[in-house]
């Protein structure tokens, strides 16, 4: 299949599409591709194809609201009476028709559209589980870009410490251990610039698959990263009752499980047949014909066994539903107070590890310059600053993460 065809087939599920999630398509449009995690959402919900499956299935599962909770074709009698040398004696044309009373109709109605918004609730919970990944990879992708930030910075400075070494001690034999030894340091920082330009790409190809591009696609240069609302742990687990689709799943489900249980209490009630004949006699005056059945149910021992399954089935996606609840109340308060905790923390090496160590390399720098420190402390003091900086760094993608699945649990962006 081309990818022409791929995407139109994917544009010809949108009235489904649009009925798994809210946010605008057009956001991609209005942010190039990559520079924010808005932009690489908006294009993953529109064109990632486990979304588009996910559509489809909601799709089918409405359509067969049209199929349930109808009456059965009727059935085309054509009957020969009385047939001998004589010819046929009697033509009979009819039809007959099985009818189910008790509201046994409403009912598998009922239960194909509990089955429809199980579909639905899936496809926003893949959706959901979705954007969590993709939030995720953005920040990987982010953190990717900015160490390649620092590491050019930790490079360029290097390589001055280099040429303030060369220039100063030129060819002579003095003091050329310190010029091996920024040598060394500058080729450290350029493999680690190398090793981050790699890592770039890797996070970038795994942004696109999710997002359902080429691994090669080129993406945007991120802006940084998103800015995170504060929310309570109340407020975040009422949301997550409402709003979790994977809780709605189960709800969904458990109606399903209830409506079945219904129609299997009115088996014990019969259903009947009803059905009409035109009859052809030759010679005398056409008659007709009027037939009504009723199924007996006599099998009670079936009809008993039917309804403690049905009845057991109830209970189990009743007690599915509850365990669920419970479990995403408690998974919620887990990734709250994880989330509470790394925004304390990325304050603190913010606000107290980071200007202390680039304090520390400025005046290690000028103290060198100025030749009252040595060359360690210079590489020292830079070995600090490069640590907290990347400590900071995956702080903040791991805060990104954690709030990610935060959204997840609650049903959507907070």
């Amino acid at each position: 299949m081309t990818r022409t065809v791929f995407v139109a087939r994917l544009a010809a599920v949108g009235a489904a599409t649009a009925l798994l999630w809210s946010s605008p398509a057009a956001a991609a449009d209005r942010n190039e591709l990559g520079a924010t995690v808005e932009s690489v959402v908006a294009f993953a919900r529109r064109l990632n194809p486990t979304v588009a499956a996910a559509s489809l299935d909601f799709d089918a599962a409405t359509h067969r609201i049209g199929t349930a909770g109808v009456m059965a074709d009727p059935t085309l009698i054509l009957e020969a009476w009385d047939v001998g040398r004589q010819g046929v004696g009697q033509r009979r044309i009819g039809f007959d028709q099985e009818i189910k009373l008790w509201g046994k109709y409403g009912l598998e109605r009922e239960i194909a559209r509990s089955d429809a918004d199980a579909a639905k609730f899936q496809g926003r919970a893949t959706v959901v589980e979705l954007v969590a990944q993709v939030v995720a990879a953005h920040g990987d992708y982010n953190a990717a870009y900015e160490a390649i930030g620092i590491a050019t910075d930790i490079k360029r400075r290097y390589d001055e410490i280099l040429g303030l070494l060369r220039s100063r001690y030129g060819t002579t034999s003095v003091d050329q251990q310190d010029v091996i030894k920024a040598d060394i340091e500058a080729a450290t920082a350029e493999g680690d610039l190398v090793r981050r330009q790699g890592e770039l790409k890797s996070a970038a190809a795994r942004l696109n698959a999710l997002i359902g591009r080429p691994s090669m696609a080129p993406l945007a240069a991120p802006t940084g990263f998103r800015t995170l609302k504060a929310i309570g742990l109340p407020q975040a687990q009422a949301l997550g009752r409402s709003a979790n689709p994977m809780l709605a799943l189960a709800g969904a489900q458990s109606s399903s499980a209830a409506q079945t249980k219904s129609l299997t209490d009115l088996n014990y009630y019969p259903d009947v047949n009803v059905g009409a004949k035109y009859v052809q006699r030759p010679g005398t005056e056409d008659t007709g014909e009027f037939t009504l059945g009723v199924k007996l149910p006599l099998h009670y021992d079936v009809k008993d066994a039917e309804q403690r399954a049905a009845g057991a089935r109830l209970g189990a996606a009743q007690a599915r539903s509850e365990a669920l609840r419970l479990r995403i109340d408690g998974q919620i308060a887990d990734v709250w107070f994880g989330v509470d905790a790394l925004r304390k923390v990325v304050q603190i090496y913010a606000s107290r590890q980071l200007p202390p160590a680039r304090s520390s390399v400025d005046n290690s720098r000028n103290g060198f310059q100025a030749g009252s420190s040595d060359l360690s402390s210079v590489f020292e003091s830079e070995r600090r600053y490069r640590a907290v900086q990347l400590d900071l760094l995956k702080l903040k993608v791991d805060l990104q993460s954690k709030y990610a699945e935060l959204e997840r649990l609650a049903g959507g962006s907070l």
